[in-house]
């Protein structure tokens, strides 16, 4: 079984595609990253196969993410992935020692990819996003930055979270999405 590490800064596209990753046949663990600090912790601790690194136009995170990586375990299998244009949008930065550049689809990216398809009608799809960025740790203002909602409207969506799952804190509502399938 294949032990996998996904990086990306935004919260739909790594869990998105560890989502997908699960599904896949010969996949035993996938994790996320959404940090280049969280990345080196994790990949110390998981030893994964394959860290898949997400490169985005603007973003120069990535690539110094895959480097961050390379230069603690310089036999780490990593693969940098992005849209087409990503690559050029980076100005060709390709770090040495990578093994690769997948270029994805379109499909990996839309926000609905993190959004399970058997999702009770109960909870909205920024419900779901803003109990996604609750599971992976995050304050709500990096939640709200990365849904582009104010620090209140995040609040507020938790504050509905709360209720609609019947639970008094992040943890319990976190807890809940497990159990209810919301999360994996």
């Amino acid at each position: 079984m294949v032990a996998i590490l996904v990086y990306a800064e935004q919260a739909n596209t790594r869990h998105g595609l560890a989502r997908s990753l699960r599904r896949a046949p010969g996949i035993g663990r996938v994790e996320c990253a959404g940090t280049a600090e969280e990345l080196v912790r994790r990949y110390t601790r998981l030893r994964a196969d394959v860290a898949l690194i997400a490169v985005r136009p603007g973003e120069p995170s990535g690539p110094a993410a895959a480097a961050a990586l390379l230069t603690i375990a310089p036999d780490a299998s990593v693969i940098m992935f992005g849209e087409s244009g990503a690559l050029s949008a980076a100005n060709g930065v390709i770090v040495p020692g990578i093994g690769g550049f997948l270029r994805t689809c379109d499909a990996l990216e839309p926000v609905s990819a993190a959004v399970p398809r058997d999702v009770p009608p109960h909870l909205s799809e920024c419900e779901l996003q803003v109990l996604w960025g609750m599971a992976s740790g995050q304050r709500n203002v990096q939640i709200g930055a990365e849904l582009v909602l104010s620090e209140d409207s995040i609040k507020t969506h938790c504050k509905r979270i709360y209720r609609k799952l019947g639970v008094h804190d992040r943890a319990e509502a976190v807890a809940a999405g497990f159990r209810a399938g919301f999360l994996t």
